[in-house]
Formats: C-alpha cells, sequence, structure tokens
C-alpha cells in the first residue's frame, strides 16, 4: 500500500524534521502512530497524503512511484485516501451534511446515493438532528465527528487520521474507532496518529513510534519496542 525509503524532510533550509525513514505498510493494515511531541508524526502524514513532497528519497503508494508526479497526476491518488486532520478543515459555509456529502459529490454520486449515505453515517457518529447545522455553531467534538464522516464516506482504500479522538468523550471515542475498525475489516488500511496510550492498548494493533527521525514498531501482543527494519 506505502513504501517509504531513506525518505528525509526538510522545510526550507532548516535541519531534516524527518530521516532516513523507511517502512512499509501492507494493504488492509491497521497502525497506530505514536511518539514524543516534535517528533513529526504530523509531518510523515503530510507525507502519506501527498500535502508534501519529500526532500529526498523513494515514496511508492499503491504502487506507483509518486516522485516527481504533476499536481494533475497526483489527484487521482489522493481520491483514495481518507484524512481527519486535527484542525478538521471543514466548509464553514457549508452545512453538517454538505460537508460530508462532498467528497461523493466530487465523484459524482446521485443525490439519491449521496442522501441515504450521509444520513445513515451522521447517525452512526451522533450527529442525526444536527445534519443541517453550520459546523461554525458546533462544538469542537462535534465538528470533529463531521471530519471523520468526511474521511470515511467514500470507504478510502487508506484512511490517515492525526488524533481522530481528541475532543471525545471516551462513549462516542469508543464508537468512532469501532467504526474505524469496521472499515478496516472491509479492506481499508488505516494509520492513526494518537497519544492515547489506552486506547492504543484497548484496540490492540500494532504500534509504530516515530522518534528521533526513526520509525519502531511494539509488539501489540508483548507490548515490546523492536527496531523494525524494512518492512512491518
Amino acid at each position: 500500500m506505502i513504501r517509504f525509503e531513506h525518505v528525509g524532510l526538510r522545510y526550507g533550509i532548516g535541519p531534516e524534521v524527518l530521516s532516513d525513514i523507511d517502512f512499509a505498510l501492507e494493504p488492509g493494515s491497521f497502525h497506530f502512530l505514536t511518539g514524543p511531541s516534535g517528533a513529526g508524526k504530523t509531518s510523515l502524514l503530510s507525507l502519506m497524503y501527498l500535502g508534501l513532497m519529500p526532500t529526498r528519497g523513494l515514496v511508492t503508494m499503491f504502487g506507483q512511484n509518486i516522485n516527481g508526479l504533476k499536481r494533475a497526476q497526483l489527484a487521482p491518488i489522493r481520491q483514495r485516501i481518507g484524512v481527519v486532520f486535527q484542525d478538521f478543515r471543514l466548509l464553514n459555509h457549508m452545512s453538517a451534511f454538505d460537508n460530508v456529502a462532498l467528497p461523493l459529490r466530487i465523484q459524482g454520486k446521485s443525490e439519491k446515493e449521496i442522501k441515504n449515505n450521509v444520513h445513515e453515517l451522521l447517525e452512526w457518529v451522533g450527529l442525526g438532528e444536527h445534519m443541517h447545522v453550520l459546523p461554525s455553531t458546533m462544538s469542537g467534538g462535534q465538528q470533529q465527528r463531521i471530519a471523520i464522516a468526511r474521511a470515511v464516506i467514500t470507504r478510502p482504500r487508506l484512511l490517515l487520521a492525526d488524533e481522530p479522538t481528541g475532543n471525545l468523550d471516551d462513549e462516542i471515542g469508543f464508537r468512532l474507532m469501532t467504526l474505524f475498525d469496521q472499515l478496516n475489516r472491509m479492506g481499508t488500511t488505516i494509520l492513526i496518529a494518537t497519544h492515547d496510550q489506552n486506547m492504543i492498548e484497548r484496540f490492540g494493533h500494532t504500534k509504530l513510534i516515530l522518534d528521533d527521525g526513526k520509525i519502531y514498531a511494539e509488539d501489540p501482543k508483548h507490548w515490546l519496542a523492536k527496531k523494525i527494519e524494512g518492512v512491518f
């Protein structure tokens, strides 16, 4: 699904924030990404959803080398990826319904199909009575649920989420993690960046640790950290 080979990233002329990143995510896998603040988790996610291009190294996604691709060539790849941003990035002039429906409209789905799918998903995330409300009038937790619904509505092949349950109470957070698990069982590859160790241990997926520019994996059965060379 994704392969990084000797990838480095720097902003401008500053030092590298990511250095010699080597890893691969297999199709249908589920990983948590964690590490100390400032380790570069958000930067790594940005590379994975093609918001940034690497300074050096090779990135392969869905079997295609993305290095040197033009913007128009990246668009079809991005359409296979769902992203939950930490700052939500909702369109505040559009209702909750229209925010979630937007990816389906871009894909050219019928309004009947859009209505059915969006209604069902907003009910699932507990916003059935807020479908036609503007995000700017809603709480941070409600906005976060809209962002999650928008990211998963197309059943993407790859889902990337940056602290998706950070503003949510335990019950809603568990419900959304259950939704992610269901998507994963249907074939979506999932990577969630989080500091919530209780959630990581509760759901038992492999934990990837980003620290000092390197990636490590922690065995979910024994919770013993080990350096992973190459493919996880």
